[in-house]
């Protein structure tokens, strides 16, 4: 046996261990997200959260019907750190550094406890409480169920086996103490609905389809209690836009990316929009959705990724997600961190992703810019736009395009005072409000705009005066003219008024 060199025994003092196991930054809801991966890898099919209000003596519980846990593993279950991170897992095993339960629990409240039942029968409880470490400073795993929550701690009877984890002295949730109860309790209730929303975006693989694998209920166990999926891609709207599913291999292990483009607000009623925007809204959830074992970890952000600069989410992009998903090894080479709520992309995949980001983005801008519903490639390429960029050596100028039907009818009548119109063109160009327009769009974005089936009188008597303009003086027929018409900004946005135009004009 090798001879051990000299060496003193520095174990880490427990007093100040679980103080810094507190600060690693878990919200409300991404420490319940990360109890009940704990219930997912336990073959749980059925998790109830509830979040009870009691004032100071408010706890929060998450119940499950999976397999439990002996003893001796629920010992092991308790420890900080019981895991070995670069052990390969099963690929059902959502955990990785096995400190999850720990501190995710610990990160909301002063006492955590665990009773289980194992499907070998026999019911083992052990608690935490931080409380008591901070008296004596040591690595004390107690016995039983704490006094105050003997009344919360219950396995149901019907259970052959599961887990109940119970929280409580919400220091973290509650506050330090609760000045006025009416607020506290109405802060309570706000977070508890933001856990929800959380459980619904997070868990949406698995709780999704008539037949779900796993069924969520929040403050209750009937049907209206059970978490609904929220579907970040809008995948059923016909409006949807996807690139196919690209899969490739590296080091870490197999992974898909799969693009959506979202559609713009004029396609969805009040409600879908409201509803597609999300928990951390539409400029929140631009970019990339990042999925280990189908188990969301990240809900936008584009990762580090652009040429140069890195993207930031400006709302411009906000139509475009893309799905990633990984698997539940190579968690190293993605940098995925403790509250599994971030990913970074390795080296070798950075070109490959970045490639399939531009197309989406690309496609995005395209019809939030110019609200054309869901166009197809080859319309996109023949649009006339009312304005054009041009780019050169001082940047990118918006310019209007003198082939739109509209201006080139105009400059063609003008005669001698085309130069005048002309002029009155490179003024207008010259002093369009960029900034401010950004400014202006931007904070009224997330408002519902009125759908595009709506035309105002004005435009449809620019419609109707432009449509005999190219059946009487540029001789085209009336299909020809409709046609055309399809392709013109902003009448493109408004098919059926132009099919709805008469053979022979008024």
């Amino acid at each position: 046996m090798k001879e051990m060199p000299p060496h003193d025994e520095a174990p880490p003092r427990a007093r100040g261990m679980f103080d810094s196991l507190r600060g690693i930054g878990y919200s409300t809801p991404t420490a319940i997200a990360d109890l009940i991966d704990n219930s997912i890898t336990a073959g749980a099919r059925r998790v109830r959260v509830d979040f009870i209000w009691r004032g100071d003596r408010s706890v929060i519980r998450v119940l499950d019907d999976g397999r439990g846990m002996p003893e001796t593993r629920l010992i092991e279950a308790m420890r900080p750190a019981s895991h070995d991170p670069s052990v390969a897992r099963h690929s059902d095993d959502l955990g990785r550094f096995g400190l999850g339960l720990k501190t995710a629990s610990l990160s909301q409240g002063r006492l955590l406890s665990v009773v289980t039942r194992s499907v070998e029968g026999g019911i083992s409880a052990r608690f935490w409480d931080l409380d008591h470490v901070l008296t004596i400073d040591k690595w004390h795993l107690l016995h039983g169920i704490p006094t105050e929550l003997t009344d919360d701690a219950v396995l149901p009877t019907g259970f052959a086996s599961g887990t109940i984890v119970v929280i409580g002295r919400l220091d973290r949730v509650l506050g330090v103490e609760i000045a006025d109860e009416t607020l506290g309790r109405q802060r309570f209730h706000a977070i508890a609905r933001n856990v929800e929303r959380h459980l619904g975006m997070t868990f949406h693989r698995y709780i999704e389809g008539s037949k779900p694998e796993l069924t969520i209920t929040f403050n209750g166990d009937d049907n209206a209690s059970v978490i609904l999926p929220w579907d970040p891609f809008m995948q059923t709207h016909p409006a949807t836009t996807k690139t196919p599913v690209e899969r490739f291999n590296h080091s870490g292990g197999s992974i898909e990316v799969q693009g959506f483009v979202l559609p713009h607000r004029d396609r969805l009623t009040s409600d879908q929009f409201e509803n597609a925007e999300g928990p951390s809204g539409w400029l929140g959830h631009e970019g990339f959705f990042v999925y280990r074992g189908r188990r969301l970890l990240a809900s936008g952000g584009w990762m580090g990724l652009g040429p140069g600069r890195p993207w930031v989410q400006n709302g411009m992009h906000r139509l475009a997600r893309l799905r990633l998903d990984l698997p539940t090894s190579g968690d190293h080479l993605w940098k995925v961190d403790i509250r599994k709520s971030s990913a970074t992309p390795p080296a070798a995949l950075r070109n490959r992703l970045q490639g399939l980001a531009e197309k989406v983005r690309r496609d995005a801008r395209e019809i939030f810019a110019h609200r054309s519903g869901r166009p197809t490639r080859q319309a996109q390429e023949r649009m006339v736009r009312a304005w054009t960029a041009v780019h050169d050596a001082r940047g990118i100028s918006y310019k209007v395009d003198r082939t739109h039907p509209s201006v080139r009818r105009v400059l063609d009548a003008a005669g001698d005072q085309r130069r005048v119109i002309e002029d009155m063109l490179s003024v207008i160009e010259s002093t369009v409000p960029v900034q401010r327009i950004w400014m202006d769009h931007t904070e009224g974005a997330d408002l519902p705009a009125p759908p595009a089936a709506d035309m105002s009188l004005e435009e449809r008597t620019r419609l109707a005066s432009l449509y005999r303009h190219m059946r009487t003086d540029l001789g085209l027929s009336a299909d020809a003219a409709r046609e055309r018409l399809t392709t013109v900004d902003p009448f493109a946005m408004f098919p059926d008024a132009v099919s709805q135009l008469p053979d022979e004009p008024a």
